[in-house]
């Protein structure tokens, strides 16, 4: 190709650019000329006469033709410039890239009490953005308020960790006044401080309301608590969880690992609750999953350690949950069934796989003492036993409160596993499916 542009430049190199970022551009020869290709295209560069220079070191300008800025560097990996991303977090180091940022700004662990917190703070300042995680291991105090529309990734929950120092302090709170929209969350393990004494919560929602969150993957460990609370007026919506795994922790004393104070909070979903709880502090089992409102579906959940309930319910709470592995390991006590439901909030439990544990039975309905209900819309699904380590210290089901038969719940099973242990007369609102009905 011809040249037709001389510039006086840096150093001595060719080039008609029209457009820097993300177009087709073709490489004429080592001379460094870089067109945009789509010649149908009208863009700002060319309308305003601005040019841009390639050297033949891979160095990029922007400028006139006789005033040149430097805007960065092409090498076989493409253009860059500014702040070495990769280098930085290779280095230990946060990177914090916002809406409002000409360039990346780094926050450096050893420099400061309070990294992550730090790095929300410079979104928050910006409108927003993302927050990568370096590999290795990140102390903070805790009490991390994340601010909407941002996004925290590490590089995978057993290569990057946060370690929560400040013994009663919670994780990430939810907590700012307007509410908290849109923030992601993944490939990290939010660690809490171990030990025996009582600690915060790993995720907590304490203020408002919380829409949008998304929960990729992340790890918990050493959280003497639960390890995601919501508190009672507090009502997350349309947030969603696809992966979280419990190690070593312990909520022995508190309703559960994921616990639902709150009384509403509609399309809340998780994909895989894995949980592996340890007695050390509380001295007691821990209930996995407890929910008093709103609306939960959980796809799977599994468990082993010292599990109690794998599933309490209570009041008007709306859960679903696809397949429950039981598989408990350790326990202080042979918990009294797998799963509790009582009120009349809808409960759709798929199939239960029970593989280690003797519990007295695997479902069990009763009376809700918090608002005085019936257990009502409970639908059982098939019990599945798949161990010689599992057995029933009773059946399957145990009506210990009479059902409303103006809403039914219903039993795919035989009329055999149910056990009826209360004394007020049968209603009929409780049927089992086994012989297409048969009510008790």
């Amino acid at each position: 190709m011809t040249d037709n542009h001389q510039y006086e430049t840096p150093s001595a190199g060719t080039l008609d650019w029209h457009e820097p970022l993300n177009r087709n551009f073709e490489r004429i020869d080592t001379d460094v000329e870089i067109r945009d290709t789509d010649d149908a295209r009208s863009n700002y560069a060319a309308k305003s006469g601005a040019k841009f220079l390639a050297t033949d070191t891979g160095a990029v300008y922007i400028g006139d033709g006789g005033t040149w800025v430097q805007l960065g560097t092409i090498d076989s990996g493409g253009a860059s410039g500014g702040t070495d991303i990769e280098a930085e977090l290779i280095a230990g180091n946060i990177v914090v890239l916002a809406r409002d940022l000409s360039s990346p700004e780094v926050v450096t662990p050893s420099g400061t009490n309070t990294p992550i917190q730090d790095a929300y703070d410079i979104l928050g300042a910006n409108d927003g953005g993302e927050i990568r995680l370096p590999p290795g291991r990140i102390s903070t105090p805790g009490n991390i308020r994340p601010y909407e529309n941002t996004t925290m990734t590490g590089f995978g929950v057993e290569v990057t960790e946060l370690d929560i120092t400040e013994q009663t302090a919670d994780g990430i709170v939810f907590d700012r006044d307007s509410g908290t929209a849109d923030v992601s969350l993944g490939a990290f393990a939010l660690n809490g401080p171990g030990g025996t004494d009582p600690t915060g919560v790993a995720i907590h929602h304490t203020n408002r309301d919380t829409m949008n969150l998304r929960v990729g993957r992340l790890l918990f460990w050493g959280w003497n608590n639960s390890v995601y609370r919501v508190d009672q007026g507090v009502g997350p919506f349309q947030c969603r969880h696809e992966q979280m795994i419990v190690y070593d922790c312990d909520a022995g004393a508190e309703d559960g690992l994921f616990e639902f104070r709150s009384y509403y909070g509609p399309a809340n979903w998780f994909g895989t609750i894995a949980v592996y709880p340890i007695p050390d502090s509380s001295g007691e089992n821990s209930t996995v999953f407890y929910s008093r409102g709103g609306t939960q579906s959980v796809d799977y959940l599994t468990m082993g350690g010292s599990t109690g309930y794998a599933i309490d319910q209570t009041w008007d709470s709306v859960i679903e949950f696809g397949n429950v592995h039981y598989e408990p390991v350790g326990q202080v006590a042979e918990s009294p069934a797998i799963v509790r439901l009582r009120g009349h909030g809808t409960a759709t439990i798929d199939t239960v796989k029970h593989v280690t544990g003797a519990p007295d039975y695997v479902y069990e309905l009763d009376y809700d003492s918090y608002l005085g209900n019936a257990p009502n819309r409970k639908i059982l699904g098939p019990y599945i036993e798949l161990g010689q380590e599992a057995s029933l210290g009773e059946t399957i089901v145990n009506l210990a409160h009479p059902t409303d038969p103006a809403a039914p719940s219903l039993y795919q099973g035989s009329p055999d596993d149910v056990a009826v242990t209360h004394s007020q007369g049968s209603t009929g609102g409780f049927r089992a499916l086994g012989t297409a009905g048969t009510g008790f």
